[in-house]
């Protein structure tokens, strides 16, 4: 078994638990401090605490501090594979885009439709197989460069965010509508926040020209 099949195998195992990808859900959407999962998740502190020091051995989030809280968060982009096949069986975990640019995402996608297996004699197909599963890993790297662009994205956006509010519900509600929430209860649902809590915020934010309406949805000023 590879390395990277290895820390796939690990981080499976860690997340084949219900309430640690329920935990990393709330996580990809903010930083978040113990009690806040204990509160949004309903789950125990305690249970909450054993979860989180799992995904923070196997590497998946990381902890800071912020005044008198200390934070979690997800550490890092990663990218685990799976490959069920009736000749393939495998597991690997990408975490970096290894140079990968758009100019060859284009160019092997071509090469997965180009690609011709014209022989049928066994050297030339072991070589095709070779090719393709080479074709495959340039692929799945780039994958990774697109988790990686986006996860750049959010940042900026939730560092903006940050730096232009200061009360927390209007920044959560700012981070849901910023992520294609439409209304109150969506952001409310997603984060396990109080429904009028969240409607307080959204017409405080409107009133103060941040939010306005545009047809079905929010739009946020602050990003234009």
């Amino acid at each position: 078994m590879s390395e990277k099949s290895e820390i796939a195998e690990v981080l499976l195992e860690v997340l084949g638990n219900e309430s640690r990808r329920r935990i990393l859900a709330l996580l990809s959407k903010k930083p978040c401090y113990v009690s806040e999962i204990s509160y949004s998740l309903k789950m125990a502190p305690k249970a909450v605490l054993e979860h989180l020091e799992k995904l923070e051995r196997a590497g998946i989030i990381r902890s800071f501090e912020e005044g008198r809280r200390r934070y979690y968060c997800i550490d890092k982009s990663l990218r685990i594979e799976i490959t069920i096949a009736p000749h393939v069986f495998e597991t690997s975990v990408i975490t970096g885009t290894n140079g990968a640019d758009v100019e060859s995402a284009v160019k092997e996608a071509k090469r997965v439709f180009d690609f011709r297996v014209e022989s049928s004699r066994i050297p030339e197909l072991s070589n095709a197989i070779r090719e393709i599963e080479r074709i495959q890993q340039n692929i799945s790297r780039i994958q990774g460069m697109i988790n990686s662009r986006i996860n750049e994205v959010f940042e900026r956006i939730t560092r903006e965010i940050n730096e232009s509010v200061e009360d927390e519900i209007e920044r959560v509600v700012m981070i849901g509508i910023a992520k294609g929430a439409r209304n109150a209860m969506e952001i409310a649902e997603q984060f396990g926040l109080p429904y009028r809590d969240v409607e307080s915020a959204i017409e405080r934010l409107e009133k103060r020209g941040i939010l306005r309406r545009s047809g079905d949805r929010w739009i946020l000023t602050l990003l234009e």
